[in-house]
């Protein structure tokens, strides 16, 4: 141990010692004196020196613009080919010119009731300013389970159309010839009745013109379409009509689916037979409309102003079409009226036995109250139905003649009340397989002035299908049935015809581009139903051939 050591050896209990006392004498000094208050004024609150900022500039190095020289080396690669490749040419541009149209054809049949079948087709290929068409056609049948019942039917007509820059006229003239025989009686009670004094011949000759504007062309939106038909019907009897009708559509976009449109149609007719003074029937109407058509909702609003018989009429003109569901349910509902001309040409065209026209015939106005819906389901299918209350007016009925029973004179039906159930569905797929369905019935309640609705079919359906096989074979058919309708007994009393039941077939196959052999088949069930009192149609009748296009 060193001096050091032992003199701090010696004074470290002396220090203790001394710091004990002093620290006893300083607790007694301090317990008499008087007791003080410190009052902190804030907290204390370091703070770090603020430190000295550098400011640096960034600045890009200079640009080098030295181009390097880069070098390579590609082995060569020596290949030996067994062919060789020959130059390369451009491929030649396809034609814009689309092929020949074959607009022409000849159709040839013949059928099991000495049925000749002609038809012939003309037509124009396909061009920017014009284009025409013209058609034949002629058949005939000889009943053989009933005498006379025999028929033919001629029909010629051509029909062309010009198109300018700003218009597009169209024009066609038309001859129809329709002979037919009054073989709706008892053949034992009137035997002296010759083929001569049963024959009926109706001759129609008509004529139409109309101007289009080409809306294309219109950056007003404004469109219209005048045009004019003429016709002049006659028959065996000496019995003669002529009627010319105008009709002037106009139409006018205000917004991008709001339309103002406007029709005026004139409707004039003269009636004429031997010994008899000509009769006039006229009809002038005025049918202005408001069109909406948005997606999801349709409206025409309109109304129908008609003179007819001395008389105006103002009628209503809505319908309406809203979709509950896109394009899927679609409901639809409507209040329309019109009237239907009751002229020699139509009437005749109803009902061919028909014994000319009477005195006194007035125009047929219809009222209609329906609503119904619509729409598709899935990609195939679409469906419509309708369900609504129909009044005629003045509504002419065809009533056998009962004393000889072989024509049908008419009688007007004041007012002809009725509901109607009108329902469809379809099914197409693209152009290979198609069908419908449909059905009409109408509930006769209330007539006033005659006792039965005479010649009137309450129901009728249609079943239609067709299927092609590799675009050359293509198969229909047709299943239709009919209810019995009421016609007029001799005392006095009413009878009722029978319901029918009637299906047609028929195929045609495609022999290369030209050629077409078809057969149909009408009446498979071979059923003699009347659809007029006493005139029973043919039975089972076939009819095939061929027909060539060019």
């Amino acid at each position: 141990m060193n001096t050091t050591q032992r003199h701090l050896k010696y004074m470290l209990p002396v220090l203790l010692a001394l710091g004990a006392a002093t620290t006893a004498h300083a607790q007694k000094k301090d317990s008499t004196l008087k007791q003080e208050t410190i009052d902190i004024i804030s907290s204390y609150q370091p703070k770090l020196k603020e430190a000295t900022k550098v400011n640096l500039t960034a600045s890009l190095p200079n640009r080098d613009t030295a181009r390097p020289r880069l070098t390579y080396d590609v082995p060569a690669l020596n290949l030996n080919f067994m062919y060789q490749p020959i130059h390369l040419q451009p491929l030649a541009l396809g034609k814009d010119s689309l092929p020949p149209l074959l607009n022409n054809f000849v159709k040839l049949g013949y059928g099991n009731l000495n049925t000749p079948l002609v038809q012939v087709g003309f037509g124009s290929n396909r061009n920017e300013k014009f284009n025409f068409g013209i058609f034949g056609n002629y058949q005939s049948s000889k009943g053989k389970d009933v005498q006379y019942q025999d028929y033919s039917t001629l029909n010629v007509g051509a029909a062309g159309t010009y198109l300018s820059p700003k218009f597009e006229i169209k024009a066609g003239l038309g001859f129809d010839q329709n002979v037919v025989h009054y073989y709706g009686y008892d053949h034992d009670s009137f035997p002296n009745l010759t083929k001569s004094d049963l024959k009926q011949v109706f001759n129609q000759g008509s004529a139409s013109f109309g101007v289009k504007n080409r809306t294309e062309n219109n950056p007003w939106a404004f469109s219209y379409a005048p045009h004019a038909k003429f016709y002049f019907f006659g028959d065996h009897f000496k019995r003669s009509e002529s009627t010319v009708i105008v009709n002037v559509p106009l139409s006018q976009q205000i917004f991008e689916d709001i339309y103002i449109r406007a029709e005026g149609i004139l409707d004039l007719s003269t009636f004429n037979e031997d010994n008899r003074d000509h009769i006039n029937n006229n009809i002038v109407s005025i049918h202005p409309s408001v069109d909406i058509d948005k997606p999801g909702f349709v409206l025409h609003a309109g109304v129908n102003p008609t003179w007819t018989n001395s008389k105006f009429y103002l009628l209503p003109d809505v319908v309406n079409e809203s979709h509950l569901i896109r394009k899927k349910l679609i409901l639809s509902s409507g209040w329309i009226s019109y009237f239907d001309k009751n002229s020699y040409r139509n009437l005749a065209q109803r009902n061919p036995f028909l014994a000319g026209l009477p005195d006194g015939m007035r125009n047929t106005r219809i009222e209609e109250k329906y609503t119904g819906i619509k729409g598709t389901l899935g990609s195939h299918f679409n469906y419509n139905t309708k369900f609504g209350s129909v009044t005629w007016s003045n509504l002419p009925l065809f009533v056998n003649d009962t004393t000889v029973s072989y024509k049908f004179m008419t009688r007007n039906e004041e007012q002809l009340k009725a509901f109607e159930l009108h329902a469809e569905v379809g099914y197409i797929q693209e152009e290979k397989f198609q069908a419908r369905a449909s059905i009409d019935w109408f509930n006769y309640g209330k007539q006033t002035t005659e006792p039965k609705p005479w010649g009137l079919v309450p129901f009728q359906a249609d079943v239609f299908a067709e299927y092609t096989f590799a675009k050359k074979l293509k198969v229909h058919a047709n299943l239709f049935a009919l209810s019995g309708s009421d016609y007029l007994v001799y005392n006095k009393d009413f009878g009722k015809t029978k319901s029918a039941l009637d299906l047609n077939a028929g195929a045609s196959y495609d022999i290369g581009q030209h050629f077409q052999v078809w057969f149909t088949a009408n009446n498979l069930f071979n059923s003699h139903y009347q659809r007029w009192y006493g005139y029973q149609n043919y039975g089972i009748n076939v009819l095939g051939g061929v027909m060539f296009k060019f």
